[in-house]
């Protein structure tokens, strides 16, 4: 029998951080959140054949989430990015 403490409706969430098209960048924003050890999942979306015009022809959408208690730790990480890498980057308002 395991117990689990606190509310279990608060167990994993996690809060989408940025998301962007380009694959280079999101490989860059991961290495960053690795080198200052915070917890981050990154996925990718699947952009529709008729949606792709609005991306600029972008096939996929890399999504990298994090733990909400994170959160501001891993924005000031993607914050220390290069401006012409982090303008790349769609960051969201947690």
């Amino acid at each position: 029998m395991t117990k689990t403490l606190g509310d279990v409706r608060e167990i994993d969430k996690d809060v989408e951080l940025c998301r962007t098209t380009n694959e280079r960048i999101s490989n860059q924003a991961a290495q960053l959140l690795i080198e200052n050890q915070i917890p981050f999942t990154r996925n990718w979306v699947k952009i529709p054949f008729f949606l792709r015009e609005k991306y600029r022809g972008a096939k996929q959408i890399y999504i990298i989430r994090t733990n909400r208690n994170r959160y501001g730790q891993a924005r000031r990480t993607i914050d220390q990015m290069e401006a012409p890498f982090r303008r790349r980057l769609v960051m969201s308002n947690y």
